[in-house]
């Protein structure tokens, strides 16, 4: 398992990339497309069945020097046809969906088990806005409550478009002291390699709330990684 500092992530030869939004912005996708190093096209993954955003974004990821790509819609697609195409690809590309629950639903089973075939033989996954969430240990339900993430990013709550995470995650982290929050603002982006890189993309607005089980030499709270 690739670890730096409180950061411990799922092992695989593939880059996790967690976008806080703003996907209209190409520069975080540029970037993840210049981690490509697999084989395999580029996999977009679509959550509403809205065929024209995923052709939309498809054309901007070719715009961009993608390899040739196609549309993932795990909502209508059979489990053994997503699986398939998802473990195929170079990079998964997946939009960020109404909320992480809705996300989290969708991906459940098949999604999520190709996806994590392809990173595990070297794809990139750029989850972006609140698909980003899911990857943590954590997913907070639009009635607040939480619901357990896919935990690539060990004991972490992911929060995209969160610019302080110390305030945003405040009651998670009293309640569950050996927790940490990372807040990934819109126009932001984590990179996670498989030999332990940890890169900041974009505008840079990525912090880090500890809970109470780390000490400050861990890097206390509220601090960029």
């Amino acid at each position: 398992m690739p670890s730096n500092n409180v950061f411990r992530w799922l092992d695989g030869a593939g880059w996790m990339i967690f976008s806080g939004g703003a996907t209209d912005d190409d520069t975080i996708r540029a970037q993840a497309l210049g981690k490509l190093a697999a084989d395999g096209g580029v996999a977009y993954v679509t959550l509403s069945g809205d065929a024209e955003s995923g052709e939309r974004a498809l054309e901007d990821m070719e715009d961009l020097g993608a390899p040739s790509g196609y549309i993932v819609d795990v909502t209508t697609e059979d489990d053994a046809s997503i699986r398939q195409k998802l473990a195929e690809a170079g990079m998964v590309v997946i939009e960020s969906g109404r909320s992480a629950d809705a996300v989290r639903s969708s991906l459940f089973g098949a999604g999520i088990d190709g996806i994590q075939v392809a990173y595990e033989n070297g794809a990139v996954v750029l989850a972006e806005g609140n698909s980003a969430m899911v990857f943590g240990a954590w997913v907070t339900m639009e009635s607040g409550e939480l619901k357990d993430g896919f935990e690539w990013l060990t004991s972490a709550l992911i929060a995209p478009g969160v610019t302080n995470a110390a305030e945003w995650a405040k009651d998670l982290l009293q309640s569950q002291p050996s927790a940490f929050a990372v807040g990934i603002g819109a126009g932001s982006a984590l990179g996670l390699g498989s030999a332990g890189e940890i890169e900041i993309w974009g505008d840079g607005q990525v912090t880090v709330a500890l809970g109470a089980q780390y000490t400050m030499s861990d890097g206390g709270n509220n601090n960029q990684p």
